[in-house]
């Protein structure tokens, strides 16, 4: 389900719906339990209750503080994997000089469409017939240097060189593919969020505070940084959508740069 708020939904909706919702259902609750255990009831338990406050904060502090940090260690490896295969290729074209410039336009044109036909299939990325395109690439790219046949030992080094990169290019791409569809957090890193959450929100409703503005007003402020974390959480979870998703630039960049 996570996947599909990430990717179908709309990073806006999703934040106003949580950023709103929460402490509206927060507000909701407030009234409904006050209902029953009126604030004269509470108030005299409020050093208590605000020990215990600040013990289940400093654990959601902590379990956060652990899942966001987490998460961008995620997202910063899943973005130099994609630089790293977008560079990994370009760098034969110098070096493809040692068999003169036809066969290095030629090595530039199969590296070129190389990177297109990944910029293309960025948002299909498992699609079988990109994929295929995909493969189809880096096949005449090695076809047209297992061609090739290097008479001086530049040139052996080049052939050697071309080989290791394409090998490379083929493990960036797999490791891009592997992080796809997989979420950073698993389903036990959701649950502790979810207790911690309910928890602190619980403990907020059992302070006792006669002025009623003033309570409504503390309690949606923090039930929205709450909803802002899990915002944050749910939107670095998946590398490769939503609004911190990792984008095809370092490719496009690459492009450019071979074109000219």
């Amino acid at each position: 389900m996570e996947l599909w708020l990430v990717r179908d939904v709309p990073a806006w909706l999703v934040a106003t719906v949580l950023i709103v919702g929460l402490p509206a259902l927060t507000l909701a609750l407030d009234v409904l339990i006050h209902r029953t255990m009126p604030h004269r009831r509470l108030g005299p338990h409020n050093e208590v209750t605000g020990v215990i406050v600040s013990i289940v904060g400093v654990a959601y502090a902590i379990i956060i503080g652990l899942c966001v940090v987490s998460l961008w260690e995620a997202y910063t490896a899943a973005e130099k994997t994609v630089r790293d295969e977008a560079v990994t290729l370009t760098a034969l074209v110098p070096t493809s000089a040692v068999f003169g410039p036809e066969t290095q336009q030629t090595i530039t044109d199969e590296i070129i469409r190389y990177e297109t036909d990944l910029v293309a299939d960025w948002h299909s990325r498992h699609a079988q017939g990109t994929e295929r395109q995909r493969t189809a690439d880096l096949d005449r790219l090695a076809t047209t240097v297992g061609a090739l046949r290097p008479t001086t030992e530049a040139q052996r080094s080049f052939v050697l060189e071309a080989i290791e990169r394409i090998g490379q290019a083929e493990e960036y791409h797999l490791d891009s593919d592997a992080l796809a569809d997989d979420q950073r957090m698993s389903q036990v890193m959701w649950l502790g969020v979810l207790i911690s959450t309910a928890a602190i929100l619980g403990m907020c409703l059992l302070f006792g505070l006669d002025d009623g503005v003033l309570r409504r007003i503390l309690l949606a402020l923090s039930s929205a940084v709450i909803a802002t974390n899990l915002f944050l959480v749910i939107q670095m979870n998946y590398p490769y959508y939503g609004s911190f998703a990792v984008t095809p630039t370092a490719y496009e960049h690459a492009i450019e740069d071979l074109r000219r």
